[in-house]
């Protein structure tokens, strides 16, 4: 039968490298990094709706600080026109206006207070989402910096791999090497594995005592191949 031991080390090659390719994708820097992005995302979200609010909350006092400063000029306006009024009916309808007035500042006033009260807090919590931010965005940094670590040892890693498996398949006949690669492309396992006892090291089936024996009597240009899965044996 064709000797495929050197099929065989192709195979650990090429195995290494689709491992070290799932490896590449699954690293756990990615992870990290990914946490710590939506961490800020979340922050930064938080303190664009915080932002808004306290937009809100002052645009409203400047709005009672204008409605207040009307009221003053009404208040005045009507003790006035009190001053000069005779009738007693007219006073009493001033003297109504003036309370009703002073009733809407007064309602403005307190209003006013809670407002800056809520001001005062939504400007704390800015500033403290704002140094969530900082040690977030510290944070996103260092984990981008420990993948970008992770992902050069990998290149590293494939690159020396790439090396060995030049030098491995510059010795293989090229044959060999197209039959090879038309099986793998059809498989998902080993295109080629050891035979450990009677055992296919791809499919991890046992082969009968027939099996094994036809292996036995192959010709000297026939490829040993797995009953079970297909897979190139080196027997």
């Amino acid at each position: 039968m064709v000797a495929l031991q050197p099929l065989l080390e192709l195979q650990k090659i090429d195995t290494a490298l689709s491992q070290l390719v799932h490896r590449q994708a699954n690293l756990d820097e990615r992870k990290v990094l990914a946490a710590a992005k939506a961490a800020l995302v979340a922050s930064q979200g938080e303190n664009a709706r915080l932002t808004a609010e306290l937009t809100a909350s002052k645009d409203e006092i400047s709005s009672l600080e204008s409605a207040n400063k009307k009221c003053e000029a009404q208040i005045a306006k009507y003790s006035q026109q009190l001053k000069t009024v005779i009738a007693p009916r007219e006073a009493e309808a001033l003297q109504h206006e003036i309370e009703t007035v002073r009733t809407e500042r007064s309602a403005n006033d307190d209003k006013e207070l809670q407002l800056l009260e809520t001001s005062e807090n939504l400007e704390l919590q800015l500033r403290l989402t704002v140094e969530q931010i900082n040690e977030l965005s510290a944070g996103v940094a260092s984990a981008t910096a420990a993948l970008n670590e992770a992902l050069k040892i990998c290149e590293d890693e494939k690159k020396s791999l790439d090396e060995k498996r030049h030098g491995v398949a510059s010795a293989i006949d090229s044959k060999l090497i197209k039959l090879y690669d038309v099986k793998r492309t059809k498989r998902t396992t080993a295109a080629v594995a050891d035979l450990h006892g009677s055992k296919c090291q791809s499919c991890h089936l046992d082969l009968s005592v027939v099996e094994l024996s036809a292996l036995k009597k192959l010709g000297a240009e026939e490829f040993a191949e797995c009953p079970n899965c297909d897979c190139y044996l080196v027997v």
